[in-house]
């Protein structure tokens, strides 16, 4: 693996990493619903994102059951804690979600789920299980500043698609785009702060790697599914 030589490059190395993975650069689902997404194309992208919201709370509890740092723990709690509604279930995003699938006559069972996006979620919970370095990998550039970018342009999609046909307002993505915004960039300082040698950054780039490349398989389950 490359060496990351100074902390003061670091997160721009993530930053380009990310940008740069064929998750955002090569991806046929997403570049081709770009061009023209149907109704249930949202449904299918949104029924795997209810099985990625449900766990995305339990890798940050993962992940700061297995650090020691008091500061590193306050960071991924908050995060928890704005993932829940900050108290408040309906202001949840698992249940803004829901919510969204529900207003679209649609609810999800567990045989929804596509193998690609189950190994998505293991891989995720093998990460924040094992290593708190690569955990944050994981979690802040390959989650929060990668889910910045993606949503983004799904979110374009949707508002394409609504001028075509009727959708629900779309609250979940403007509720997570404005979240992963603030919450990338409190783990980019918590990595500044805490991978401070090369080894413990390299850790964090190996952890970011992983968790894109399982992103990208996820998918590639979409275009799977839809025989694209």
């Amino acid at each position: 693996m490359q060496s990351i030589n100074t902390t003061s490059t670091f997160r721009k190395t993530l930053e380009e990493s990310v940008r740069n993975h064929p998750v955002l650069t090569f991806n046929l689902w997403l570049e081709k619903k770009e061009h023209k997404m149907e109704r249930e194309d949202l449904l299918l992208w949104l029924r795997q994102e209810y099985f990625v919201s449900v766990d995305f709370v339990n890798w940050f509890l993962n992940t700061a059951s297995i650090c020691d740092s008091v500061e590193a723990k306050i960071v991924l709690v908050s995060n928890i804690w704005e993932e829940l509604g900050e108290g408040n279930v309906e202001n949840s995003h698992v249940f803004i979600l829901k919510k969204f699938l529900s207003d679209m006559g649609e609810v999800v069972h567990e045989k929804h789920v596509l193998p690609e996006t189950t190994s998505y979620l293991n891989l995720m919970q093998k990460i924040t299980t094992s290593d708190f370095y690569s955990a944050l990998g994981a979690l802040g550039p390959a989650n929060e500043y990668l889910l910045k970018l993606e949503y983004s342009r799904m979110f374009k999609s949707y508002l394409n698609l609504r001028e075509r046909i009727i959708l629900p307002e779309g609250k979940f993505f403007q509720v997570n785009l404005n979240a992963d915004e603030s919450h990338a960039e409190k783990l980019f300082r918590l990595i500044e702060v805490v991978a401070d040698t090369e080894e413990k950054r390299n850790r964090v780039m190996e952890g970011s790697q992983l968790a894109l490349d399982a992103r990208l398989v996820f998918y590639e389950g979409l275009t799977t599914f839809q025989g694209l």
